[in-house]
């Protein structure tokens, strides 16, 4: 899990990439403390804001969030979530 703590913008993007949020987000523990260096993460779906707690995935589950099944990108959000119990 992460929060997105900020937003990156590219003036030139691949064509995976073309209307998809980059945000920077915080990974956290369960306990929402931080846990390592904030990374940039795609948002394929265009869910997430600034401030939201959301769930990314990394490596090839990463390319695979993107409806084509593929793009190049290292981690991407898949979910908000609500509550953490």
């Amino acid at each position: 899990m992460g929060i997105v703590i900020g937003k990156t913008w590219a003036s030139k993007k691949v064509k995976e990439l073309e209307g998809c949020h980059l945000y920077v987000v915080q990974p956290v523990s369960s306990e929402s403390n931080p846990v390592g260096n904030p990374l940039v993460v795609a948002d394929p779906k265009n869910i997430a804001a600034e401030g939201d707690l959301v769930v990314y995935v990394t490596s090839t589950d990463a390319t695979q969030a993107f409806d084509s099944g593929f793009a190049p990108v290292n981690a991407s959000i898949v979910k908000l979530v609500d509550s953490v119990a």
